[in-house]
């Protein structure tokens, strides 16, 4: 099987589970609804978190919220506008850009890229631990640096592609921008980061 026709294959298979879920979801299935969960929880709470610094459970509420949120209006999704899961990193969004109006808080270091001393000492098999503990905390605060260079949207459109692997067509109906202007944001982020990274080098 050519190699088009493998990824034309994924596809299919792709559409058809998402189909299945959705009617679940529909009749109102616990199944279905674990397997919402089970299936896009950690990407959300991973969003979530990036926008939401340093408060984890708040993430966690996010998350909570946008999967009954979606529950309950799941009769209102469209499948000819966007895929499932566009349309619930949308809700996502909306909810936490709610949050951050009423709290006024401001962006910061994405959660995932907040580690621990503890967590890295738990990561260590032969390998040397300060060594090791550096590095991690080298990249956290240049993930800081880079976050206070980047707008709101460059960041979200950031952390969707390359944490989340959201595709640029996904991307552009979350954050409601053409798919040109998503490319466009991308690049500008990228930029950032790579004048970041030169000035650290230099």
């Amino acid at each position: 099987m050519a190699e088009g026709e493998v990824a034309q294959a994924s596809e299919r298979r792709a559409e058809a589970a998402e189909d299945r879920l959705l009617a679940g979801l529909q009749e109102g299935s616990a199944a279905a609804f674990t397997e919402l969960h089970d299936r896009y929880a950690s990407g959300l709470h991973r969003f979530a978190a990036s926008r939401l610094p340093e408060d984890t459970q708040l993430a966690e509420d996010i998350v909570v919220q946008t999967l009954a949120k979606a529950v309950r209006n799941i009769d209102r999704f469209d499948g000819r506008r966007a895929t499932l899961a566009a349309w619930l990193y949308g809700i996502a969004r909306w909810q936490i850009r709610e949050e951050i109006r009423r709290r006024k808080r401001r962006k910061s270091v994405p959660q995932a890229a907040v580690v621990s001393i503890d967590a890295v000492a738990e990561d260590q098999d032969d390998h040397d631990l300060a060594a090791e503990a550096a590095a991690r905390l080298d990249a956290q605060r240049q993930v800081r640096e880079l976050a206070g260079l980047l707008s709101d949207t460059e960041m979200e459109v950031l952390v969707l592609q390359c944490v989340d692997e959201l595709s640029v067509k996904d991307i552009s109906h979350v954050v409601r921008r053409s798919e040109r202007a998503v490319h466009s944001l991308l690049h500008r982020a990228r930029q950032k980061a790579r004048e970041r990274l030169v000035q650290d080098a230099e």
